[in-house]
């Protein structure tokens, strides 16, 4: 009896001790769950770097954006001849690198209108929160921005790498880009959100990226993710031989030729007016310098008469010389006048004028004087007799 007393009291002890310890780790559990919580809020709570490029919007400027029936984003025409769906998720490393390496090609096609992107998005990859970047960027495409977040995470998974999509970072960075955080938040955990994630998982690719051109999917020997070229040639073999590329505008052409041609025309003609008009001014001028000419010549054969009337009612006075000063003089007058119409006689002609009416003034004068001379002797003659 005593034997089996001890042996209970022992195990008593026992069960008393691992009661005790499995309290000690429940505690201790407890402390480093407080301690490990503490530390995420904490971190959680840190100021972190985000990177925005400052060419996002330019990229995407003047594509068409959409949703399919299941909300999937998409990028070109509606009509376009070609489909190209792509199977990704931002925390897959793959995917970063297909992003890298062909999506620029792909905008290409896109911006011609041969081809309508469709992103479909899964949560595959080893990067946490592959969740948290698939509705970060849904509800930044309720803001027409999903294009434009999905280059900022597949950045950010070489950038930041197991911290790229912490929730304090994705908060960041929908501020950084001038998203309303209202807005975002309300979306972030929304049912249609749910809908479009499960309907891509409902797809049933497993493998990430896959890429698929009018519903057959691409793929590259020896490679997990599509090479460009593949994907390309795909592209163009899906493509029907009628379609052709939207033509560019044609860029305007200033034509300045004809414009010189038709400005030179005017001046000519404004010239050939000017040179018409001075012509017709010059004959104008030249019929009032005749006119006043003529007018010159009647006034001088009237003055002339005149003269000669008076000259022989004073043919025994002093009348004759100043008859004869006044022909020089109107001989004279007519002389300048005929210059001055002319405006082209010089200096020389108008003295060689002067001294030829001088010579005969003189003339006239000696003529007079010897008359008057003969007159004196027939007076004395008279007188002798």
């Amino acid at each position: 009896m005593a034997k089996k007393s001890r042996t209970r009291k022992a195990r008593q002890r026992r069960q008393k001790q691992r009661r005790q310890n499995r309290l000690i780790w429940l505690v201790a559990a407890v402390i480093v769950a407080a301690v490990l919580g503490a530390a995420v809020l904490v971190v959680s709570n840190q100021p972190v770097e985000v990177f925005i490029a400052a060419d996002l919007a330019a990229r995407y400027e003047g594509l068409p954006r959409s949703l399919s029936e299941d909300g999937y984003p998409q990028l070109g025409e509606r009509d376009a001849p070609v489909t190209v769906e792509e199977y990704a998720s931002f925390s897959c490393p793959g995917c970063g690198s297909f992003h890298s390496e062909s999506f620029d090609a792909l905008l290409e096609r896109v911006r011609s209108g041969q081809i309508l992107f469709s992103y479909i998005p899964l949560q595959t990859g080893s990067i946490p929160n592959a969740s948290g970047a698939a509705r970060t960027a849904l509800c930044a495409g309720q803001q027409q921005m999903f294009w434009e977040m999905h280059d900022v995470l597949f950045d950010w998974q070489t950038r930041y790498l197991n911290t790229a999509f912490s929730h304090n970072r994705l908060l960041a960075g929908i501020e950084a880009m001038g998203l309303d955080s209202g807005s975002f938040n309300a979306c972030f955990n929304s049912q249609s959100v749910s809908n479009t994630l499960n309907a891509a998982q409902s797809e049933g690719v497993g493998s990430t990226p896959t890429v698929n051109v009018n519903g057959v999917a691409v793929t590259s020997q020896n490679r997990s993710v599509p090479a460009t070229d593949d994907l390309l040639r795909a592209i163009d073999a899906a493509t029907p031989n009628d379609w052709q590329s939207e033509p560019d505008e044609p860029p305007e052409v200033a034509v300045d030729e004809p414009a010189d041609t038709a400005g030179a025309a005017e001046s000519a003609d404004t010239a050939g007016d000017d040179a018409t008009d001075a012509e017709m001014a010059d004959d104008e001028s030249a019929a009032a310098g005749d006119e006043e000419m003529a007018d010159d010549e009647s006034a001088d054969t009237a003055g002339a008469d005149d003269d000669d009337a008076a000259a022989d009612e004073s043919a025994d006075t002093a009348g004759a010389d100043e008859s004869a000063d006044t022909a020089a003089d109107a001989e004279m007058a007519a002389a300048d006048d005929e210059s001055d119409a002319a405006g082209a006689d010089t200096a020389d002609d108008e003295s060689a004028a002067d001294e030829s009416a001088d010579t005969a003034a003189d003339a006239e004068m000696a003529d007079d004087e010897s008359a008057d001379a003969a007159g004196d002797t027939d007076d004395a003659d008279d007188e002798t007799a």
